[in-house]
Order: structure tokens, then C-alpha cells, then sequence
């Protein structure tokens, strides 16, 4: 008898940075069920995002590329339906490949490998959310009024769709384990808090009434230090108009974050107690990771497109059956997974992976450095922009801008950039020519530019038509519940 390979669980939230979880070393966001999950499980404490924004790090996520090689670079941007996917290969092999909640798929394929779908995305699959520059002679531009999100008047107690769309994606995922399929399956359960709003369930707002809540230091000459890249969002987001540094807002950002986090910990204790129930939790691998991060006001920035650490670092705990526990303090990156999965079940990837295995550490194994890589090039600064983490060193880089060079061992808060110091020149060039030798520049933003002229025209004509891409799932109302 062939041995059968173990389920796969993996529960994602949106926009949930580690600097705030109790399971990652932060004793803010009281999250049991994730500290449990790390202290009986491999934590990888370094874990980066591979794009600090929603549809490019999930499209490296399922696909284990790099953005530049799959050409998703913003939020209205789709990848080619015959670049596989982890959900393919494991089609393949015999898994149950099936999809609760959001992955935020652009274009006409929904599924990009899964067999189906649990329900629909909470955001339009259009090429909508492409942006242009904001016009420089308008000094009122902006992409959204991204501010009022961040203020205390409009965080708080209360109901709203992103929670209605967490509710029904978590009981579907519960509905599916507990009529789980004869044969392995891997089930993807992605919920959209606690990205904000921060508008949040009563008892949880309640939890963090009297919350110690850190808040960020600025020094008096924090303006001065923005690069170019920085400014650009600061315009984007309108917070070169609107500020909010006060305390009153920075405090209600983070309850509300940390009241989030709380209710998605929650829901992760929930999917953990029914593997119990059905006798699935030794036989099932169990990742719990995001997306990307979120700013919170550090550096007086908010949501995330930053390659600084609260946007760019991410959770990643994986409990492998039979791993034990280890804490993994080398960086590794979100892209890793799919080529986790394929060496998990023996698959050989299609074209190669620009992610590696993470099997050696789960297997007790050492897992050697790489340097790890994350991309951002589209809305809001339409340039290649890169970082690069090796070691104790972390390099940003914004084509045609002057570069930052960071020590996160001496400098964890990314204030004193090294780029130019002659002590840090030899690490700066090393890590610069990993992005000129590696990536052509000039082609990615020749193509950004290019495919944003031609999704306007997709656009206008799928308004005219009426035409969407967006997923409707087959309920089976006819077939649930008692009719006989």
C-alpha cells in the first residue's frame, strides 16, 4: 500500500504584520491559537513578503515566481493561465485542491488550478484598480483618501462586508473539513481581515479597551529621511495632506488592528479544533501566514506597497506532521511555498521555481541563506523598486533613485541608511548586482506602462458590454440540506 501524503491547510490573513502578534514575539495581539500553532510547529521568523501588495504577492504565492517573471505588478494586474500553479501540481497528485475566501485573481481565470471554489472573492476580478502616476500639476491628486481609514472617527465597534465575507468564508472552510474528501486534499482558507477598515466585532474592540498599545517613535527630522519612493506614497495616500501621526489615531488604528488579528486567531483555533474532531490534525500540514504586512503609522506611513519591515515582513508557521518544534531565524519568503509543496509530494516543477523547498527545515534539516527578494512596481510609483534581505543587511532599491542600505541588527528600525558609507560599500555592491545582473529594468517598466494603455481599453469595452470575470460558485442549494 502507497503511503498516503498528508492534507494541507493553509490559513491566510490579509495584511497582518508580525509586529503585532503575540505568536511572533509582540505581546499585543492576544493570539493563543497562533502562538500554540508556533510553539508545537516550525516558526519561521523571518519571513518576507514577495510584493508588499495583495494580488502580485498572492500570484507568487500560488505560482512560486517572482513578479517580474510573472508580470502581475499591482492590483489590477492577472498572470497567464498556463503558468502552473501549486494548485495544478497537486491536482496532479491526487489532492482535493479547494479555495475558501480571497486570493484576489485578476482576469477570466478563477481558479487557476483549484477544482472549485467555496465562494466568491470580495473584490472585482477587472483590471480596475490599474493606476496611473497622479498628475504632478495637481497638487490635489490622490489615488484614494486613504487617511480617513487610519482616523479615530471611523474606527470602531460594529458590522461590516469585509467581516460578513470572513463569516461565510469560515464556515465553508469548517463545512468542508468536516465532510472532508477519501483523499488527500489542500484546502487554501483566506480571509481578508485584519485589513481595514478596523471596524470590528463588539467583544473584540471591548478585549483592547485598556490595551498597552506601542506606538511609533519619529524623530524630529523623520521627513527628511523619506526617499523618493516614500514620498510618492505619501502623496498617493493623500498624507501630505492628512495626517496621522497624532496619538488619538495611532491608537485606534492599532486597537482595531490588534482586535482583528484577535478575531482571526479565533477563527484559526476554530479550523484546528475541527481537524480534531475528525481525527485530521496528525495527518494534516498546517501553515498560518498573510500576504504581506501593514505600516500602522511606522514612519508615519500606512498601508502597505513599503519595503520596510511592518509592510514587507509577514508570520509563517508551518506544522508539518512529525516536525516538532524549531524556531527558524534564517529569511525566507512567501514565494517558498509551492516548491514546499511540490518536494512535499515528490512533483517536479514545469519550469523552475524561483522559490525554494522549505522540506529541509521542516525535516529537522539546516536550511542554508539566500537572499531573499521582494518587488513592487506598479501603482503609485510605475519604476522597478527591489529589496533585497541577506543576512543582517537589507537593501531597497527604486530605479533611478538613490538606494537605502540598512543593518537590521544594529539598526531594526531602518533610520540610518549606509548606502555610499564606505564601510558598508563591499555588502552594497554585492546586493546591487544581484538586481542589475538579474532583472532588465528598463523591459519591466517599459512594460508596466505598455499593458496599463491597453487594460484601459479592456476596461471601457467590458463597461459597455456589462462584462465581469467574477467567480460564482454552484451553491448545490438543491442538494444541501433534507429533500427526501
Amino acid at each position: 500500500m502507497s503511503h498516503r501524503p498528508p492534507n494541507i491547510l493553509v490559513v491566510m490573513a490579509d495584511q497582518m504584520t508580525p509586529f503585532m502578534l503575540e505568536a511572533c514575539g509582540h505581546p499585543i495581539a492576544r493570539t493563543r491559537h497562533m502562538k500554540a500553532l508556533a510553539d508545537r510547529a516550525v516558526n519561521f521568523t523571518t519571513a518576507y513578503t514577495p510584493s508588499p501588495i495583495c494580488v502580485p504577492a498572492r500570484s507568487c504565492f500560488m505560482t512560486g515566481l517572482h513578479t517580474s517573471t510573472t508580470g502581475c505588478y499591482d492590483n489590477g494586474d492577472p498572470y497567464h493561465s498556463f503558468i502552473p500553479t501549486f494548485a495544478h501540481y497537486l491536482t496532479n497528485a491526487g489532492y482535493d485542491t479547494v479555495l475558501s475566501g480571497k486570493m484576489h485573481f485578476i482576469g477570466a481565470d478563477q481558479l487557476h488550478g483549484f477544482r472549485r471554489r467555496l465562494n466568491t472573492d470580495i473584490y472585482p476580478s477587472g483590471f480596475l484598480w490599474s493606476y496611473p502616476l497622479l498628475d504632478e500639476n495637481d497638487p490635489t491628486a490622490m489615488a484614494f483618501d486613504f487617511a480617513p481609514q487610519y482616523q479615530a472617527r471611523n474606527i470602531g465597534p460594529g458590522w461590516s462586508a469585509e467581516l460578513q465575507y470572513d463569516e461565510e468564508t469560515h464556515f465553508r472552510a469548517l463545512e468542508y473539513l468536516r465532510h472532508a474528501p477519501d483523499r488527500p486534499f489542500m484546502l487554501t482558507v483566506s480571509y481578508t481581515n485584519p485589513h481595514p477598515p478596523y471596524i470590528v466585532p463588539r467583544k473584540y474592540w471591548e478585549m483592547y479597551k485598556n490595551a498597552d498599545l506601542p506606538l511609533p517613535h519619529y524623530p524630529a527630522d523623520m521627513d527628511a529621511r523619506y526617499s523618493d519612493f516614500d514620498r510618492a506614497f505619501l502623496r498617493w495616500y493623500g498624507l501630505d495632506r492628512k495626517s496621522i501621526r497624532n496619538e488619538t489615531d495611532l491608537l485606534a488604528m492599532r486597537r482595531g488592528f490588534a482586535a482583528l488579528a484577535h478575531y482571526i486567531d479565533d477563527k484559526l483555533g476554530e479550523l484546528l479544533d475541527v481537524l480534531d474532531e475528525q481525527g485530521l490534525r496528525d495527518t494534516t500540514m498546517v501553515i498560518l501566514t498573510s500576504d504581506h504586512g501593514e505600516m500602522l503609522g511606522e514612519k508615519g506611513l500606512i498601508q502597505k506597497r513599503s519595503h520596510y519591515e511592518w509592510s514587507a515582513r509577514i508570520p509563517l508557521i508551518i506544522d508539518h506532521p512529525g516536525s516538532g518544534h524549531r524556531r527558524i531565524d534564517t529569511p525566507v519568503s512567501l514565494i517558498d511555498l509551492p516548491a514546499t509543496f511540490l518536494d512535499l509530494v515528490g512533483s517536479t516543477p514545469a519550469r523552475p521555481m524561483e522559490g525554494r523547498s522549505l522540506m529541509p527545515a521542516l525535516r529537522g534539516e539546516a536550511l542554508g541563506e539566500v537572499p531573499v527578494i521582494s518587488e513592487y512596481h506598479g501603482e503609485g510609483i510605475m519604476r522597478p523598486s527591489f529589496m533585497i534581505r541577506k543576512g543582517p543587511w537589507k537593501y531597497l532599491y527604486c530605479h533611478r533613485s538613490g538606494p537605502q542600505l540598512f543593518n537590521l541588527v544594529t539598526d531594526p528600525g531602518e533610520w540610518e541608511n549606509l548606502a555610499g558609507a564606505p564601510q558598508a560599500a563591499t555588502i552594497e555592491a554585492e546586493l546591487a548586482a544581484l538586481i542589475s545582473d538579474r532583472f532588465d529594468l528598463d523591459a519591466i517598466e517599459r512594460d508596466i506602462w505598455a499593458r496599463l494603455a491597453q487594460k484601459q481599453v479592456v476596461n471601457a469595452a467590458m463597461a459597455a458590454n456589462g462584462t465581469e470575470w467574477d467567480y460564482h460558485p454552484d451553491p448545490g442549494e438543491m442538494t444541501r440540506y433534507i429533500r427526501s
